[in-house]
């Protein structure tokens, strides 16, 4: 009798025991394949997410995009360019190796030379010097004051890699047979090109209070949307960040999933080329913005795919400097309402009162070309007769950047759709990329080849400063230039859709999930 009721504790023990009580194993869907195992080429959605569990950075952004410490204890601004960071003395890397001051100068120092070709090394243009002040203190000295180098130690651009690891590896560095030796939670495995990556928890890690749960993180390579949607459906991974957009309700009916949406610190615009004649009239451009129903194009298109835009280049998101202030702008912004009469009125002011043809530059992206077909529809009725080229991702990237030119000179297309998000939360990094530069050789991002001298002193200067207050007061006198001669249409704010497997809990995305995406605090669900 005994004998029988142990066997059945132990049968009901085993019954209600989770299935992956031996090894918590979690498997997430990428949408490619990593560049490399080194935070220096760490400057994508699939690369990041990898590196960023591998390694920490000296500060981090926390749950609301604010920056803390991580690898330092503390930081301060001394002056307008001078930064100093007090870094933690108790840091192991996952090899059980001490972090030291030469490892976190080393790290810098690599994003700076040349050879290594990182591709975070202009985060370091205003960088005068890197030195080591104290015992555990690092100091940075700018050439001129920067109001976003704040942030950048919080990307892969702060993180930190054990020299001796890096040296030993030699060329192989960063490799599937080189590997990456960081201080965070978890430790490279294995790289299986094209396919998956393997990390297992690091037994060393260095931070108190932090258990992490999961044993094996893997992340599976799925280029095709079908598949690793299929993939979440039949449980084969738990997680995925890049979801299409018309696949939405297919993983919300499974009931198994979780489905939400994150803001981004994106935007989706259509700009077009001021170089490009009739475009480069105004009248031109705010015919085409009447003339287009961006609300209907928002609430049958693009749906849960993003929040419709404004005339501002950027979401709630990155209200990060004094919010008050940019909802009171926003307030009172002015808006281009659809209006077909309007945009004939403002078509009739232009060098091509009965019309004109001009091209619309895509990717190969279901959403956009979507988006594509409406503007061509809807400009259609003030003659204007749009043809849209499908081009390849890397094609349109290379229009988007300026790389395919006219034999003037120009570049080669009248409209694109594209699209950019920030690299800090900061509202700065839309409004410089997409507004300024165009005619100092530095403007490769606009793609509207917009240029305005008056912007570009204005932008200059708020990135100059450290007031917050005075920061803002320049942005939005570059904005009210900028709305009344619209370069760019500002179509929708992104969102980020995931899925998550229920039988998980404690992830957590934020719009700065670029650099802070973090599955160490992942647990079964009780």
């Amino acid at each position: 009798m005994r004998r029988i009721i142990s066997f059945v504790i132990a049968l009901a023990l085993a019954l209600c025991t989770p299935a992956f009580a031996e090894e918590l194993v979690f498997t997430v869907g990428l949408d490619g394949d990593i560049v490399a195992l080194d935070p220096a080429y760490a400057y994508d959605f699939t690369t990041n997410p990898v590196i960023n569990q591998i390694c920490q950075g000296i500060v981090a952004f926390d749950e609301n995009n604010q920056i803390v410490p991580k690898l330092a204890e503390s930081w301060e601004a001394v002056d307008d360019t001078t930064y100093v960071y007090k870094i933690r003395s108790d840091v192991k890397f996952s090899d059980g190796s001490p972090m030291t001051m030469e490892d976190v100068l080393f790290s810098l120092a690599r994003h700076k030379d040349a050879a290594v070709g990182s591709y975070l090394g202009w985060m370091f243009d205003a960088v005068e010097s890197i030195e080591q002040t104290g015992d555990w203190e690092l100091t940075i000295k700018l050439t001129k004051p920067s109001a976003t180098w704040q942030y950048v130690l919080g990307t892969a651009a702060g993180q930190i890699i054990s020299k001796a690891a890096c040296e030993a590896a030699g060329d192989l560095f960063g490799t599937a047979e080189g590997g990456l030796i960081g201080t965070g939670p978890y430790v490279f495995e294995s790289w299986k090109s094209g396919q998956e990556i393997t990390l297992v928890k690091n037994q060393n890690y260095w931070e108190t209070g932090v258990e992490v749960a999961i044993d094996t993180l893997i992340f599976k390579v799925i280029p095709e949307d079908v598949t690793r949607i299929t993939a979440l459906q039949a449980k084969q991974v738990d997680c995925a960040f890049i979801l299409p957009a018309d696949m939405l309700d297919i993983l919300k009916a499974c009931d198994h999933l979780t489905v939400e949406a994150v803001e981004t610190f994106g935007l989706t615009y259509l700009a077009m080329n001021v170089y490009m004649a009739p475009l480069n009239e105004v009248n031109v451009r705010k015919a085409i913005y009447h003339a287009i129903d961006f609300e209907a194009i928002a609430a049958n298109i693009i749906k849960e795919a993003g929040q419709p835009g404004t005339v501002i280049p950027h979401s709630e998101s990155l209200y990060t400097i004094n919010p008050e202030e940019w909802e009171a702008y926003a307030a009172s912004a002015p808006v281009y309402e659809y209006n077909v009469e309007k945009a004939k009125e403002y078509l009739a002011e232009s060098s091509v009162p009965e019309g004109f043809s001009t091209t619309l530059i895509t990717n190969e992206d279901s959403l956009r070309y979507s988006i594509c077909l409406a503007i061509q529809e809807y400009l259609s009725q003030v003659n204007i007769n749009v043809e849209i080229l499908k081009v390849s991702s890397d094609e349109h990237t290379n229009y988007q950047m300026g790389g395919v030119l006219t034999a003037e000179g120009i570049r080669d297309y009248g409209m694109l759709i594209g699209g950019w998000e920030s690299d800090y939360p900061d509202i700065s990094g839309n409004l410089e990329p997409l507004y300024a530069g165009y005619n100092t050789g530095d403007g490769g991002c606009n793609a509207a080849c917009y240029a305005n001298e008056e912007v570009d002193v204005l932008l200059r200067a708020q990135n100059a400063s450290t007031d917050p207050a005075e920061r803002n007061q320049l942005m939005f006198q570059a904005l009210d230039i900028v709305t009344d001669e619209i370069p760019y249409i500002n179509i929708q704010y992104p969102v980020r859709n995931i899925a998550v497997n229920n039988a998980f809990e404690g992830f957590s995305m934020t719009a700065a999930w670029t650099w802070n995406l973090d599955f160490s605090k992942i647990t079964p669900a009780a």
